[in-house]
């Protein structure tokens, strides 16, 4: 019983130090975008250090685009959007980057 114990930090140590070395296992995020809803209102926050220009795109269940909003290039960038005026149903938010989705969920809102 006291072998098991004493090999399991070293074969966390070996996965570590495999991450470490293997690029594609430790591979960096270059943005992290949190999303928090709350109320009918979905807050989007997140670090731009490569200072790209960032746009959130919200689409109806059909998948229309009913609002397009752009927040810029700063380096750090925050929203909230309000949807208590829309139908409740489900909706798709993007955030996007440089003709790249680097975010999409649906979310129920609206009353």
């Amino acid at each position: 019983m006291k072998t098991k114990f004493k090999l399991l930090p070293i074969v966390g140590m070996v996965f570590f130090a495999q991450s470490l070395i293997n690029p594609a296992m430790a591979k960096e995020r270059k943005y992290d975008p949190r999303v928090q809803v709350e109320d009918n209102k979905v807050s989007i926050w997140f670090f731009n250090k490569d200072r790209s220009d960032f746009t959130v795109k919200i689409y109806d269940y059909q998948g229309n685009i009913i609002k397009k909003v752009n927040l810029g290039d700063a380096l750090t960038l925050g929203k909230i959007l309000d949807f208590s005026y829309l139908e409740n149903t489900y909706y798709r938010l993007e955030v996007v980057a440089d003709k790249q989705v680097l975010y999409s969920d649906k979310f129920r809102l609206g009353v």
